[in-house]
C-alpha cells in the first residue's frame, strides 16, 4: 500500500490547514485542527491503539496508531 499526505486549506475554517491521507490514490482520512487538539476522521477507521514510541533523541513519547481497514467500517 502506498500512503501519501497532502496539506490542504481547511474547507470550513478559513486560514487553517488540514492534512489529507490518501492510500493508493484514494482519500482515506483527514486530520483537522480541533479546539482540544486535533481531530482525525475516516470511514475506514477500525481501531485505535495508544503506545509510547521513540522520538528524535531516543526519548519515549505517547503515540497513537489509527488502523485503517480496506473497506468502510460502517
Amino acid at each position: 500500500m502506498n500512503y501519501e499526505f497532502r496539506v490542504v486549506p481547511h474547507s470550513m475554517l478559513p486560514g487553517k490547514q488540514a492534512v489529507e491521507c490518501w492510500r493508493d490514490g484514494k482519500f482515506v482520512a483527514g486530520i483537522y485542527p480541533h479546539q482540544d487538539g486535533i481531530r482525525i476522521v475516516s470511514k475506514f477507521m477500525t481501531d485505535i491503539i495508544k503506545e509510547s514510541g521513540p522520538a528524535y533523541g531516543g526519548q519515549l513519547l505517547p503515540a497513537v496508531i489509527v488502523k485503517l481497514g480496506e473497506k468502510p467500517a460502517f
